[in-house]
């Protein structure tokens, strides 16, 4: 298995482990949709497995920043990057 991390809103663990975009506000949404759509477009897909909440900090410089999300709790998500086999 092949996994990435990043630094993400801690917040965003709903959406990211269960889909479940509810109590999100438009921007948030956006911002949620951007990311996983660059995930998608790195790695074919967007599987988060894990969140180390155990130790979230308050940081201005996170992976979430290159979508106008500012500082915020962030803890490190854990995403499943295997590459899919192609089965043509």
């Amino acid at each position: 298995m092949k996994t990435t991390t990043r630094m993400l809103p801690t917040h965003w663990a709903s959406a990211l482990i269960n889909g479940d975009l509810s109590g999100y506000d438009g921007e948030e949404l956006e911002a949620i949709r951007l990311f996983t759509a660059d995930m998608y477009r790195d790695h074919h897909r967007c599987w988060c497995i894990d969140v180390d909440s155990e130790s979230p900090s308050f940081l201005t410089y996170h992976d979430a920043r290159l979508y106008s999300v500012l500082a915020c709790e962030c803890s490190l998500f854990t995403f499943d990057v295997t590459p899919i086999e192609d089965n043509r």
